[in-house]
């Protein structure tokens, strides 16, 4: 089958395509090795958020409560359409409207995160997590801790700025250099803290922020 080429574009859903919206988280964790890295949430979370899809399901993401969420590419789909690298494409669309926290399994993918625009800011031992996945894959991925970011830049023209003059850091740039909580509730007030502290601030003063607040 020859492929289409689409030109990666969001389309914000109203609050009654929330079950379109889980369908679409759905069926791609399905289709995903890392399906499981994506909490699949109850459908009615989805009603009061802002939600978007690329096409019918080719990739997706919700933000709730400041948070960026359910992100997911559909791989049989977005081979396709010959859709590849949407993760930053998705979070600098989550960036422009108001998205300001995140959560992610792993360390690969909080590289993935950053390089994109966040910040991790904490991280929390997976088994302190209360609702990991009932059918998560052990002997495939382990126990992952679960890393907590906070949005790294202003608005999105900084974030282009950074991207092309390449200088927006990875992992590596935190690495060592932050807490391990014990609970995801004060997961949530430590990452409100952080955001409240650097929101003044542009990309480089956040990190340094959060390089210098804790060291071992």
């Amino acid at each position: 089958m020859e492929k289409v080429y689409t030109r990666p574009r969001f389309r914000k859903l109203d609050d009654e395509d929330y079950k379109t919206f889980w369908c679409s988280l759905r069926d791609a964790r399905k289709t995903n090795r890392h399906g499981d890295f994506v909490l699949l949430r109850d459908a009615e979370l989805y009603r009061g958020a802002q939600k978007f899809l690329i096409g019918n399901g080719i990739a997706g993401f919700a933000i709730y409560d400041d948070e960026l969420i359910s992100v997911h590419k559909n791989n049989k789909k977005a081979a396709e359409t010959a859709v590849q690298h949407i993760l930053p494409k998705m979070v600098r669309c989550g960036f422009k409207y108001g998205a300001k926290f995140g959560d992610c399994y792993g360390e690969w993918l909080a590289n993935y995160y950053m390089r994109s625009g966040f910040i991790v800011v904490a991280k929390i031992a997976f088994d302190k997590l209360p609702d990991n996945p009932v059918d998560w894959k052990f002997d495939t991925f382990g126990k992952p801790d679960i890393y907590i970011m906070i949005r790294g830049v202003k608005n999105v023209a900084e974030l282009d700025r950074l991207k092309k003059n390449n200088e927006i850091q990875g992992f590596e740039a935190i690495e060592g250099k932050i807490p391990t909580l014990e609970t995801l509730e004060e997961a949530m007030e430590y990452r409100a803290k952080m955001y409240d502290a650097v929101k003044k601030y542009g990309y480089k003063k956040r990190l340094e922020f959060i390089q210098n607040l804790y060291k071992k």
